[in-house]
């Protein structure tokens, strides 16, 4: 979803216990339904949706556009600025002009307005789409966050709206009565305020980063507040985790159609898994284009690498690499793992010792983080091992994993190459990694810790790690810094008024 929003997390709560995976495994968190398994939607229904989308689509890029964006932004402040002087100046001119910057800010606030109330309609259109006989709404976790979320973005921008347009009724008011008088203060103080929501609630709406202009109608997170999930294949599921609807549509035939280019009978999200790591080894300065071709080869066809390598094809090399870095955007921890996993590669392939690391954000922003977590059994074990999640104030405050026993097939491509390329595959291949939401009960300021454990299949713990973060209200120094000045700014129009 573009438009912006307050990001209030929703606290959810879970039920601690144990949960097997070798059974029935989670899914990534992702609202999209795969094409094969969606049933077929009624036309009348489908018309809507579409028809939905188109205007969300044209609402949203007539709100989201640069322009746009830097006029509510002016004409916020501007307000502020013109009530500021005409209640210190008590000058008539400065009324009669505000109600022309009220006018226009009500102008400019319609289309977000819109534009919000439209993406919370194509939200829960896609969302009631079926899937195995499940609509999303009731198979994917999380999906009353995103709903709740949306409705409180729609709210933002209708009370932004409807402060505008009562500043601009009382400034409408005030013209036909001089300044004066004791009415016309009041309503100056009543005004100020309502600039003061205005300003306030601009910029908590279009300050917030988006994920694609003008394409996807959900939020930029796709992750619930508390989920947990083995990403495998790793990278397909991270970068399909966070694309945009129509995209995921694409993604998912490009899947099928790149089926029947794989070699060596493998399944097309490994051999897709592959090509996304030679990528990002040459993201990193690690793999020459050569050697990335050759691996290519090695798992697709030599037309599929052809048309992965053409400027006309909509899933390219360098899109693909655009999509990685989307994606490192906003999970970085996974990739301060994958980092990690390749310096110390050479180390933990000639270690028989269980492995064991962890990646959390300094920072969690409004009490909510994202923990990644990489672990793998010894070499001898064939055997289901756990992971403990203790988190301090958390919710839930424990967490224990089942995982099953890992799959030690070879995959091809991955075990020709350079000596970094080799280590790197074979430990992400011989390890479980799990992708954890995060959340507190508490906010502010306050540092945080998380205990992560791995036990053998004896219940024997073999590996700990802990991990710190700080509690961030997600506003800034900036931010912050503002909105105390506003306080002070309208502390002294009012004293200013009842003087």
């Amino acid at each position: 979803m573009e438009i912006a929003f307050f990001l209030e997390p929703e606290r959810w709560t879970q039920t601690c216990g144990r949960r097997a995976y070798d059974e029935d495994r989670m899914e990534l968190p992702t609202p999209y339904a795969q094409q094969d398994d969606e049933e077929p939607t009624p036309s009348a229904m489908k018309s809507r949706i579409e028809s939905r989308d188109k205007w969300r689509g044209r609402w949203t890029k007539l709100a989201v556009n640069t322009p746009s964006r830097l006029l509510r932004y002016s004409l916020s402040i501007t307000l502020l600025v013109i009530i500021v002087f005409s209640s210190t100046t008590l000058d008539q001119t400065l009324l009669d002009a505000s109600r022309i910057v009220w006018a226009l800010s009500v102008i400019s606030f319609i289309p977000p307005s819109i534009a919000a109330t439209y993406a919370r309609m194509t939200a829960k259109d896609r969302l009631e789409l079926r899937k195995k006989g499940f609509s999303l709404r009731e198979s994917y976790v999380g999906v009353e966050r995103i709903l709740n979320q949306l409705d409180e973005n729609k709210l933002t921008e209708r009370t932004r709206l409807s402060a505008a347009i009562i500043g601009l009724i009382l400034s409408s008011t005030m013209a036909s009565n001089t300044l004066q008088t004791d009415l016309s203060l009041t309503l100056l103080g009543v005004t100020a305020l309502m600039a003061v929501v205005v300003l306030l609630a601009t910029i908590s709406i279009e300050r917030q980063k988006t994920m694609e202009m003008g394409k996807t109608p959900l939020l930029r997170l796709h992750n619930p507040s508390l989920f947990d999930t083995i990403a495998d294949p790793l990278l397909v599921d991270l970068v399909y985790a966070h694309l945009d609807p129509e995209t995921s549509s694409k993604w998912n035939d490009w899947m099928e159609t790149i089926s029947l280019n794989v070699r060596r009978n493998q399944k097309s999200e490994h051999a897709v898994e592959t090509v996304l790591r030679s990528i990002y080894f040459t993201m990193t300065d690690k793999m020459d284009l050569g050697e990335r071709r050759r691996i290519c080869t090695q798992v697709l066809n030599m037309p599929a690498v052809e048309r992965l390598e053409s400027q006309d094809e909509f899933f390219n090399f360098e899109e693909l690499e655009s999509f990685l870095l989307h994606v490192v955007e906003r999970k970085p921890g996974i990739f301060r793992l994958l980092s990690r996993t390749i310096q110390r590669a050479g180390r933990l392939r000639s270690s028989e010792d269980w492995t064991l690391d962890a990646d959390l954000p300094p920072r969690a922003t409004h009490g909510e983080s994202d923990l990644f977590v990489l672990a793998s059994p010894g070499k001898s074990s064939a055997a289901p091992f756990e992971i403990d999640i203790i988190t301090v104030e958390g919710e839930p405050e424990t967490q224990v994993i089942r995982l099953p026993p890992i799959d030690r097939v070879e995959r091809p491509g991955r075990a020709e190459g350079s000596e970094d390329w080799q280590m790197f595959n074979s430990v992400i291949d011989r390890s479980h990694v799990l992708w954890i939401g995060m959340a507190w009960n508490k906010s502010g300021h306050e540092g945080r810790s998380v205990q992560v454990n791995l036990l053998s299949e004896n219940s024997r713990t073999v590996k700990s790690q802990v991990l710190w973060t700080i509690m961030e209200d997600g506003d800034g120094l900036l931010v912050s810094t503002v909105r105390k000045s506003l306080k002070e700014v309208y502390s002294m129009i009012t004293r200013s008024i009842i003087r």
